[in-house]
């Protein structure tokens, strides 16, 4: 069966001015040009010098993508493509700085050593990915900034509201989808086996609003709601991954867990007291420069009576807001 790649244009809803445009015309129709109109497209060339080819794994579009998952999957994508074309193309340089790009120095319509701007017309637009000049040419628009990775992404805002066309990729959608779900669905797990008061300790470490008295049912429930966010916007781990934020304390020792749960509950009852720059104060007195470093002092085992009497204190709040 023969592998399509699709890029497509963007639908828009009519203008809500009242004015009917040009525009809404040809939207009714399903438009976005005159008729017998088109664009072309010429792979484009990074500031670095660099042509975004679509068979770098190295491209800087790639390092831009935050995502680990989406990211491991499109280096993967790339190196497999670029492996696939090199053969097919053997004696061409389809190197990012490879003169081949540039479209610009073509000498006739059947020279072959160098690429050709593409055609794209309004509506669907279909690459047979078994002809290597389709793949190819399918393999830099893709990665075109003009036209969005997605209609999701254009629609998220990730590409200027102008943008004309994307990319329908649900093999790839799928598969970025299908192994988040599974990352999730691992770090789920790994809680579920957690004794519950290691439940607590994690959720608390997570931002959550979880304390001795929560029923394990909704620190459960929490958790799995954090996990299954797309990305963290607000507090101390905006925009990282929920999944990697949960394995980071998960992972985390015992005695280490336990030593920075204990701290942020300290602060939460007021036993200290935080102030601009990270400084911890008890009272008056600074006792330390930052969280960490109030962290190795109590992980000391010189300083264990300390860390005793700082559990003690905790407690003594918590029973007191009772």
């Amino acid at each position: 069966m023969r592998k399509i790649g699709k890029i497509s244009t963007i639908k828009r809803e009519q203008s809500q001015s009242g004015v009917l445009t040009m525009s809404d015309g040809l939207r009714k129709k399903g438009l976005t040009r005159v008729p017998g109109t088109s664009v072309y497209k010429y792979p484009y060339k990074e500031l670095d010098g660099k042509y975004r080819t679509g068979l770098d794994p190295d491209a800087s579009y790639i390092r831009r993508i935050e995502d680990p998952i989406e990211r491991d999957l499109e280096i993967k994508r790339v190196k497999d493509t670029k492996d696939r074309l090199q053969k097919a193309f053997e004696g061409i340089d389809l190197g990012p700085y490879s003169s081949y790009w540039n479209s610009g120095l073509r000498k006739s319509t059947n020279d072959t050593t160098h690429v050709s701007a593409c055609k794209m017309t309004d509506g669907d637009n279909f690459f047979d990915l078994s002809i290597p000049s389709q793949e190819l040419t399918f393999s830099w628009l893709r990665v075109h900034p003009t036209i969005a990775s997605s209609y999701q992404a254009w629609a998220r805002g990730e590409y200027p509201a102008d943008t004309v066309y994307y990319v329908v990729d649900e093999d790839v959608e799928n598969e970025i989808l299908f192994n988040k779900k599974k990352t999730v669905n691992k770090a789920i797990s790994k809680f579920e086996t957690m004794s519950p008061g290691r439940k607590k300790k994690v959720a608390r470490l997570l931002g959550l609003s979880v304390s001795d008295n929560t029923k394990e049912e909704v620190v459960y429930n929490m958790v799995d709601s954090f996990l299954k966010a797309s990305e963290l916007t607000s507090g101390a781990y905006k925009g990282m991954s929920p999944v990697d934020v949960f394995t980071r304390f998960a992972d985390m020792k015992e005695g280490l867990l336990h030593v920075r749960d204990l701290i942020k509950q300290a602060i939460s009852h007021s036993v200290y007291r935080t102030r601009t720059g990270g400084s911890i104060y008890e009272g008056e007195n600074k006792i330390a420069a930052n969280e960490e470093e109030l962290i190795n002092y109590l992980m000391d085992d010189d300083n264990q009576e300390d860390l005793v009497l700082l559990e003690e204190k905790v407690n003594t709040k918590k029973i007191a807001a009772i």
